[in-house]
């Protein structure tokens, strides 16, 4: 199944002619592309009489109206809340004010309430789609709970951008998420949502995670499908890597653009060819966003599906492949720096470990999403180390080839050696893992320089204390404690910064079972 949803959304703080410009020209494309197609509105644009004339008067049977839900000063004043921007804004991108875990659990559901009566008192009806760069857990239980929402959407994972940072989540596609936590894939009837949220942006898989580290130097912006930056090339790239290459059950992308942010005339034009060249592969379906929420728990009723984003080559210049591996189980990233194939980015995903927000207040002007880390180089490593990071499984290697071993199953392969992912274990066929555990030493609060974000500074997570328990690499983070068991290898603690895996089976062949205590 491939789908990929055109979806714009449009803010009005301060009633700035060329935003509403901006939207309407978007509008009128894509009417005049004659798609499918999802327009989000901020509550500010709800109440403006030039958006509610534009959408009464140009919708058609093909145009979805559904709710952005940042949080601006309109929208507080009618709830009887004060705007607590420091910069004296209505419309503010840090957590507080601008984000609905910057509020108490009762004003949430105050804020969604009028939110929900405002626009149907506009439109006549309830949105079915609901999304915002970054939403808390109790808010999203409290929609799927209380209106008949179809889909929900948020950003891609990012670290130290905006004002939030999310890491380690089901990377693109989309998933059911946990009751206990919306960035966390369920795993049991007991904790699953039954609404899906998908991924935001179309995200790169070589240079979405670290960004900056192996990009050719002159490459600037985010490398991602929306159309405000204006790449050709990445675009084009990230259509072949997300609908060409294998995907497993479900390939998925979002073009669309916010109204306030690039030039027009670039939007416009690469929208244009975006659109264009969907349609050129006859088998990718073009939806409004609430249509791909329902296909999905029509095709997915029981569980979220496991899927893959695979980039066997790169749009850019640098010699590099990537391939992310998802399942309700965890996310895994394995990655080749020319001769050097490991993984940087392995996370497991546990139902019951709640969002920090589930019902505090976030107090801060920036907000944290995570699951739990097994591998994480982005903030384990410097930037200058390349290929001495993560679990490292061949030093001497060749470009990697990749092909589905079953529905939920997928196997990298270069030499005689292989990674096979599967839903709830990796197979792994290779002389030796070397698992480099990082060469920062990383405290609660420290301050650290992101090269990753042209050198701002950030306060980082604390690092899970890791050690060696038998057949097993332990971890406790922030109080959660798991493992990752091993079969056929055996595992030894080589120098402080490193843990080496071997397999005890003559065929070489052994397995990773990422998993938590009990």
């Amino acid at each position: 199944m491939k789908i990929a949803n055109i979806m714009c959304f449009a803010r009005c703080y301060n009633n700035v002619p060329k935003q509403f410009e901006n939207t309407r020209a978007e509008f009128e494309l894509i009417n005049e592309l004659n798609v499918d197609h999802t327009f989000l509105l901020e509550y500010d644009a709800i109440c403006n009489e030039d958006y509610q004339n534009l959408f009464k008067e140009k919708a058609t049977e093909r145009t979805e109206i559904g709710l952005w839900f940042e949080i601006v000063e309109p929208l507080t004043s009618a709830c009887g809340m004060p705007y607590r921007s420091e910069l004296g804004l209505k419309w503010d991108y840090h957590i507080v004010p601008g984000f609905s875990m910057g509020y108490t659990t009762r004003e949430r559901e105050i804020l969604i309430d009028e939110a929900m009566r405002k626009f149907k008192e506009v439109f006549g009806y309830y949105p079915k789609t609901v999304a915002c760069w970054l939403m808390d857990t109790h808010t999203i239980n409290y929609l799927t709970e209380n209106y008949r929402i179809s889909a929900l959407a948020i950003c891609r994972d990012q670290v130290n951008f905006d004002a939030y940072t999310l890491i380690g989540g089901y990377f693109n596609q989309a998933y059911y998420p946990s009751r206990k936590n919306m960035f966390t894939p369920a795993q049991s009837d007991e904790y699953r949502i039954n609404v899906p949220i998908f991924r935001l942006l179309g995200p790169c898989p070589i240079h979405n995670y670290e960004r900056l580290k192996y990009i050719a130097p002159g490459t600037s912006g985010a490398c991602t499908l929306e159309p405000a930056w204006g790449s050709q090339a990445c675009s084009e790239g990230l259509m072949k890597t997300i609908y060409e290459n294998e995907s497993l059950a479900f390939a998925y992308a979002q073009i669309g653009q916010e109204n306030t942010i690039g030039s027009i005339k670039v939007i416009l034009d690469t929208l244009r060819d975006q659109v264009k060249r969907i349609l050129e592969m006859g088998d990718v379906m073009l939806l409004k966003m609430s249509d791909s929420g329902e296909l999905f728990k029509k095709t997915f009723p029981d569980k979220t599906p496991a899927t893959a984003v695979v980039a066997t080559e790169n749009w850019n210049t640098l010699d590099v492949q990537s391939v992310y591996y998802d399942s309700e189980k965890y996310v895994a990233d394995i990655f080749r720096y020319e001769d050097s194939i490991f993984i940087r980015s392995f996370f497991l995903f546990d139902e019951t470990v709640e969002d920090h927000y589930l019902s505090e207040v976030c107090k801060t002007s920036d907000a944290i999403y995570e699951n739990l880390p097994i591998v994480n180089t982005q903030l384990w490593f410097d930037f200058s180390e390349k290929k001495n990071c993560g679990m490292v499984f061949d030093s001497n290697a060749e470009k990697f080839t990749v092909k589905k071993m079953s529905d939920s199953s997928l196997r990298v392969s270069w030499k005689d050696r292989y990674v096979q992912f599967e839903e709830r274990r990796i197979k792994c066929k290779t002389d030796k893992i070397r698992f480099y555990l990082g060469n920062k030493v990383l405290r609660v609060g420290e301050e650290i320089v992101d090269h990753n974000n042209n050198g701002n500074k950030f306060y980082v997570n604390p690092k899970p204390d890791i050690k060696v328990c038998g057949n097993s690499i332990e971890y406790e983070y922030k109080g959660n404690k798991y493992y990752l068991n091993t079969e056929k290898a055996d595992i030894k603690v080589a120098s402080d910064t490193m843990i080496e895996i071997t397999p005890l089976a003559d065929d070489g062949v052994f397995y990773l079972y990422p998993d938590t205590y009990k």
